[in-house]
């Protein structure tokens, strides 16, 4: 038996034992004083010795800052206090608390000028909060004329009219790895987890990684092959198209980039997925089309937009989120049998954007939208609209084969996918409104997710565990439609599982089933990795590390954060003090 899941396997037996523990908090707690290492990295234009500001947000768990708190937000390069702008960028929001709702600054924005005696090294400053006042400010809110520049080298090209920043900021993993900005609390990486990428042979030949390191040192090589950095080898038919093909883009490509950088603190995926966003925004229509594929909004997408303005402060990334979450206005997110069409995936696409376009904006008919879909959504899981059959398994979003397309016209089923995606956005409308009604779906999604289940013949030998692409209402797969054994998305649909144990511990009706089937269904995933990677694979021109189709990167990782987390807090595990005092 492979070695897996460290943290699941010490725990085991409570969790198999014991119907409900003490759970940590699904939103952070408020650090109201504290301090924390901010590096400072030049880009190859910005030369010696000459001043430069940096722009960077900082992101906050919800109560540590308000407004008069910002007063107390100061810079120290060296011990000394330098002067700053400081400025609330985006507050808290909170769908039914008032009381919570704008009272403290998700993310504030902090700009100062430096010069870099060797433009290669990073420059380190200190933020502090909750203590002295700030003494020394800049008069003026610096703007994107003085603080980005073309990008000239790398994975874009002059031609490619794509800016960056001229000074990039790498906060502390374990201050990132918070939820502020991705939705989900997550655990950073493994120190011996580094920036570089990893020897694919050495890769190869160690079966798994202690806990869910696999995943982790997945989510970074890969990243590597999806910006054609894998290997030189690699022929120009296998590199990654994503300057060209729409393709590579679907999960939104830049931000499993931010989600990266969110666990590791690296600098190379923050610059990627900025560089990244940029590019994406760049093309962007009035409608919040998507150049490279205008007519599709599954190609839509605002959450690389928001963490891209968030951790730069450039505020020319504002219109495009309002216009991309405008493009699923037209969505149908109230399920009826008439419906032409209806998907986890639409629906989830549509509350994710019209969430993050929410939170930042505050719109009022936004915040209506997301409660909207969200009321619809529990009257679907719970058989309310007319035609669902009342034999369903529980948990399931079910739909026609009509609606969806991937089986019997007239029948009802539902894909663990794209629940898993639907439930991502699920826990995204939770932070913002900490509900019952949401609580329970997540749950519940579990149920369905778990009867999906089958052992089957495995593409990496022997037998596996795994979700069916999709099953029936009833939990039976269907008869005119060869069962998929989907391993290829046990990752995601594995965070979802544990992420629905959560809640599960949360609201004391924990699923004493789904401990040993999410133990196996990583074990599929951690299988794949090693099947998928190819040392000599560059000799004949094919990536190392290997990602098909592209898009994989960002199903597998963009919503699978918060597994290590889950995973630990559901196994009663001493996760957090704050660290930062």
């Amino acid at each position: 038996m492979r070695r897996i899941l460290q943290i699941l396997a010490s725990g085991l037996g409570l969790l198999l034992a014991v119907p409900a523990i003490a759970v940590e908090p699904f939103i952070a707690p408020a650090v109201t004083a504290g301090g924390i290492e901010v590096d400072l990295h030049a880009i190859e234009s910005v030369p010696a010795n000459t001043p430069v500001v940096a722009s960077f947000g900082v992101p906050f768990p919800r109560g540590s800052i308000p407004t008069a708190g910002l007063a107390q937000l100061r810079v120290l390069d060296g011990g000394n206090e330098i002067p700053a702008y400081i400025e609330g960028l985006t507050p808290w929001r909170h769908r039914s608390n008032a009381a919570l709702d704008g009272m403290s600054w998700r993310v504030v924005l902090v700009q100062v000028e430096v010069s870099f005696a060797n433009p290669v090294q990073a420059r380190r400053v200190r933020v502090e909060w909750g203590g002295a006042p700030r003494t020394l400010n800049r008069p003026a809110r610096a703007t994107r004329a003085t603080l980005w520049a073309p990008v000239t080298t790398g994975s874009f090209a002059q031609a490619d009219n794509v800016l960056e920043p001229r000074v990039y900021a790498t906060l502390p993993a374990a201050w990132l790895a918070q939820g502020v900005l991705r939705h989900t609390r997550t655990l950073p990486f493994d120190p011996s987890n580094g920036p570089q990428r990893d020897d694919p042979a050495t890769m190869d030949a160690i079966a798994s990684w202690p806990g869910t390191q696999e995943a982790e040192r997945a989510l970074k090589n890969n990243f590597y092959n999806v910006i054609n950095e894998d290997d030189p080898g690699v022929t120009t038919g296998n590199q990654c198209p994503y300057k060209t093909a729409f393709e590579p883009w679907l999960y939104d490509r830049a931000a499993t980039m931010h989600t990266l950088y969110l666990r590791s603190g690296f600098l190379k995926p923050l610059r990627e997925a900025v560089r990244h966003s940029e590019f994406y925004r760049a093309r962007l229509n009035a409608s919040g089309g998507f150049a490279l594929n205008p007519s599709d909004n599954k190609y839509s997408f605002n959450e690389s937009l928001a963490y891209t303005y968030w951790l730069t402060g450039d505020d020319t990334f504002l219109p495009a989120i309002g216009s991309t979450a405008g493009a699923h206005d037209s969505t149908a997110h109230a399920w009826t049998q008439n419906l032409g069409f209806w998907t986890e995936r639409s629906v989830a696409f549509k509350l994710m954007a019209h969430l993050i376009d929410w939170e930042v904006s505050g719109s009022s008919a936004r915040r209506a939208s997301v409660d909207a879909i969200v009321a619809a959504l529990a009257a679907h899981q719970d058989g309310v609209p007319i035609g669902i059959p009342a034999s369903r398994i529980d948990g399931g979003w079910y739909h026609t084969g009509a609606q969806h397309g991937d089986w019997d016209p007239a029948a009802y089923g539902a894909s663990t996918w794209m629940t898993a995606l639907l439930t991502d956005a699920l826990r995204r409308a939770y932070q913002s409104g900490e509900d019952a009604v949401t609580a329970q779906m997540i749950r519940r999604s579990g149920t369905f997710l778990r009867t999906a289940l089958r052992t089957g013949a495995s593409q990496y030998g022997g037998t596996t565990l795994a979700p069916r692409y999709v099953i029936e209402h009833d939990g039976s797969d269907f008869a005119s439609t060869s069962p998929i054994h989907d391993e290829e998305h046990a990752l995601d649909v594995v965070a979802a599982l544990a992420w629905a144990d959560w809640f599960g511990a949360l609201l004391d009706q924990r699923d004493p089933l789904l401990a040993a089937d999410i133990t196996q269904l990583y074990q599929t995933y951690d299988a794949g990795v090693n099947f998928w990677i190819r040392p000599a694979g560059p000799a004949s021109g094919r990536p190392a590390f290997r990602v098909s189709p592209w898009r994989k990167w960002g199903w597998e990782h963009r919503s699978s954060d918060g597994l290590s987390w889950a995973l630990a807090a559901t196994a009663g595990d001493e996760l957090f003090g704050s660290g930062f005092e």
